[in-house]
């Protein structure tokens, strides 16, 4: 089956893209499988963490199911059927010694959650990609640990237009997407982008502690070996910097001058040890330091 049936709206869709699908919470035999993935990838991977996804779960494809269908019919919801997959797979994880880590929708999706009581905040940690800030804030004010992975900043993919072809959008000469070239997540995040996330920003210290730190993302629909280092270096260094050494001074101005500097350093050491790290400036400026700075702040 088609992964987006001809003629459906995008809500009819049964995947988010080609080559995925979800499991069945319904089938007995999901369980068994999945357990024996946990337990092989515990077994392999040491640390005491586990990330079990829970993001983007598509209504379409569960309820293309004839068991699910009738569950839906016999009065369960979508949302009861995540906290039977849940119920399940949580616990189990948890007995090999495991935090748990999910992404956020599996309790801020709007339509498919679990109730916060379903995933005790001591043995689970959430990571963030939508809403920013505003996203972080309510997952503290549950109390639980969180990774911030917020696709405004730290998605390395966006701004590259999408894998979809024949999209009547470019029929147009203008269209919705003209600011951001066809991106959900556009436009490109520049260094600078990610280097001024404040990951904590408008937290209390209690809050703030909760936040363990941050991941950025680059997911691989158009993006393959030969563009991985481009697309990664060096804005990850970027974000490595800011989070751990801060991205302000002793007086709390921005540190993008110097940061400028330091990031064409490491840039050139990565291209000299074989990284294709892409250059954020013209060699005219490394070669003259200072003359490509502003003067005065832009308005």
């Amino acid at each position: 089956m088609f992964w987006w049936p001809a003629g459906s709206m995008w809500e009819g869709r049964l995947a988010s893209e080609p080559g995925t699908g979800h499991l069945n919470p319904l089938n007995p035999k999901t369980y068994q499988v999945l357990k024996r993935v946990i337990n092989d990838v515990a077994t392999l991977f040491p640390e005491p963490f586990y990330h079990a996804g829970a993001d983007e779960i598509i209504p379409g494809c569960w309820k293309a199911d004839p068991a699910i269908q009738s569950f839906l019919s016999n009065g369960g919801t979508l949302s009861q059927l995540l906290e039977i997959f849940v119920n399940s797979a949580f616990p189990y994880i948890v007995s090999l010694n495991r935090t748990v880590v999910y992404w956020e929708d599996v309790i801020l999706d709007g339509n498919i959650k679990v109730p916060t009581t379903a995933l005790p905040p001591e043995h689970t940690i959430l990571q963030t990609w939508n809403n920013g800030h505003e996203n972080t804030k309510k997952i503290v004010s549950f109390g639980y640990r969180v990774i911030v992975s917020s696709s405004d900043f730290y998605y390395l993919d966006c701004g590259h237009g999408d894998f979809l072809g024949n999209d009547s959008q470019y029929d147009q000469q203008t269209s919705d997407n003209s600011g951001n070239g066809g991106s959900w997540c556009g436009p490109f995040k520049t260094w600078q982008t990610i280097y001024n996330y404040d990951i904590t920003y408008g937290l209390s210290e209690e809050e703030a502690n909760l936040v363990l730190g941050g991941e950025v993302a680059l997911w691989p629909e158009q993006a393959d070996p030969a563009v991985l280092d481009a697309r990664i270096w060096p804005r990850t260094s970027a974000m490595a910097e800011t989070l751990w050494s801060g991205n302000r001074d002793e007086i709390g101005k921005k540190r993008y001058t110097e940061a400028t500097d330091r990031l064409n350093e490491w840039r050139y050491r990565m291209v000299q040890r074989g990284i294709g790290a892409e250059p954020i400036q013209p060699l005219w400026c490394i070669r003259n330091p200072g003359m490509c700075n502003t003067v005065q702040p832009f308005a």
